[in-house]
């Protein structure tokens, strides 16, 4: 699963990468460095005229057919495996796609409660593109916008951290990943194949494990005696 990870971009990278045409970035933007589930998030989608978008999402969907917004806090990943029949996403399979970006991602490795975080990262330090579904739930209080990570089987490279990894999808096929009319088979093929690498796993400083600590100082090196 992906239950933790960093978006610290600037607003010029995010159009960069996604080639924007926005002016201005979300409402209240900031980076993340240990970011958390319920939290809001930078994501590109496209709009009602088909153009790439900024969005500010909340992480942990909640499905249009919810009847409140609790269910989000279970649904923060969706399996590359049953993304498509499973009712909470199937409908955002369909037609609501997005790409949200990431530096890198936090697992944690050992057993029981001596278990020790580690970042995951693409080695050549590029930003990584999570496959995700988003959703529109109207909630008392007006719309809110939310969305999932799609996970998969991990890559032989990170299978000795954790068995999934989220689904990362190359630039080439951004286009591909959004597009309204792509076929279901192109869909599920970007998703359940993993990313191949190269990585960079790193073990780092165990403030992550506190949500609350949410600056740098959670990527530093792990001091020796902390690594399990």
């Amino acid at each position: 699963m992906c239950g933790r990870f960093t978006q610290k971009l600037t607003w010029r990278e995010l159009c960069e990468l996604y080639d924007l045409l926005t002016a201005a970035p979300p409402d209240n933007m900031r980076p993340r460095w240990n970011g958390a589930p319920t939290q809001d998030f930078a994501a590109c989608r496209l709009d009602r005229d088909g153009r790439r978008n900024a969005a500010r999402l909340r992480w942990g969907l909640i499905p249009f057919w919810a009847k409140d917004a609790k269910i989000g806090a279970r649904l923060i990943n969706a399996r590359a495996e049953t993304v498509d029949s499973k009712p909470a996403f199937r409908s955002a399979f369909r037609s609501r796609r997005c790409l949200v970006p990431a530096d890198g991602w936090f697992e944690w490795a050992g057993k029981g409660g001596d278990r020790s975080p580690r970042f995951l990262a693409l080695a050549d330090g590029q930003i990584a593109s999570f496959a995700a579904l988003w959703e529109r739930w109207n909630g008392p209080d007006g719309p809110l916008e939310s969305f999932t990570i799609i996970t998969t089987e991990a890559s032989p490279a990170l299978a000795h951290v954790h068995a999934r990894q989220p689904a990362i999808v190359d630039s080439g096929r951004f286009h591909d990943w959004l597009a309204p009319d792509a076929p279901k088979d192109a869909l599920l093929d970007i998703v359940r194949n993993p990313h191949p690498g190269p990585y960079r796993v790193r073990p780092v400083s165990r403030l992550v494990n506190n949500v609350r600590n949410d600056g740098p100082d959670v990527l530093d090196e792990a001091m020796p005696g902390q690594i399990d």
